[in-house]
């Protein structure tokens, strides 16, 4: 059974969730969680489809907040956000907030998901990078570590997310000396803002990798810098609200970490053991 009890990273359909906030919760609570918190994808003007609608960003709040009085007693719930580099809202208001990257500007105002269509990075990675893979996972890297030195968010998402689609195009070598130095030179600066840095299963859950966000090797050097994790489903789906929990715990620990930090019962953080 999981230790972890809690998930900070969790959608809703007013993004691209399909489960409905109070189903989630439900689910939360019948699987004896300690917390739970919704992060919705933060409003921004484009790719409406994956975000929530800014005309409905209070009504967003109001929901959650409805819901954190329905469970007053029983399950702390959290009212967060992940905030993309390009959201065009602030957290402010919010409990706490993710910060993550999902795609690459164009020169003509266009985007590009990096965790979209495999063909479309791709594509991109053709016409705006040479058609070099490590020059596309070098832009997100500068891109996630200024965002994250700038905002301190109190967490950084996926941080490796073009480990996605890598393993469906093979557009660079994730064991190659070039890739992980790269890598490291980003996450090593983030260790300095004090942000949790998240342990994502959702694409083990998917089926898309075998171990978590961020890979083995970072999360080994997270600890050496002395780094908190968090670890969290990125859940979409309420049956997948845990999907990957006990292999991230266990590899944890065969990297020597002994606890981890979520959601707590009675503030906003806290330590459990692992």
């Amino acid at each position: 059974m999981s230790l972890t009890l809690s998930s900070a990273h969790v959608h809703t359909p007013f993004c691209d969730g399909k489960t409905p906030a109070p189903d989630m919760a439900r689910t939360a609570y019948e699987k004896g969680f300690v917390s739970l918190g919704f992060s919705s994808h933060a409003p921004q003007d484009f790719d409406p489809g994956y975000c929530i609608d800014p005309a409905r960003e209070e009504e967003y709040k109001a929901h959650i907040r409805a819901l954190q009085k329905e469970y007053v007693g029983r399950m702390p719930i959290y009212l967060g956000m992940e905030r993309d580099l390009y959201s065009c809202v602030s957290p402010e208001g919010y409990d706490y907030f993710l910060a993550a990257v999902h795609y690459f500007r164009h020169p003509d105002g266009h985007h590009t998901p990096v965790d979209g269509r495999p063909e479309n990075l791709k594509r991109y990675v053709d016409t705006y990078c040479g058609g070099d893979g490590l020059e596309m996972a070098r832009r997100y890297f500068a891109l996630l570590r200024d965002y994250v030195l700038s905002v301190q968010p109190p967490i950084i998402a996926h941080f490796d997310l073009v480990r996605k689609n890598n393993a469906a195009l093979r557009l660079y070598d994730e064991d190659g000396a070039a890739y992980q130095q790269m890598a490291l030179d980003a996450l090593r600066p983030m260790a300095e803002t004090g942000a949790l840095l998240e342990v994502n299963t959702a694409a083990m859950a998917r089926g898309y990798l075998t171990v978590p966000y961020p890979a083995p090797f970072l999360l080994k050097a997270w600890k050496e810098w002395g780094g908190e994790v968090m670890v969290n489903s990125d859940c979409h789906d309420m049956r997948y609200l845990d999907a990957g929990f006990e292999d991230a715990e266990e590899l944890l620990r065969s990297l020597g970490y002994d606890h981890a930090v979520r959601l707590g019962k009675t503030a906003l953080w806290e330590r459990y053991a692992l």
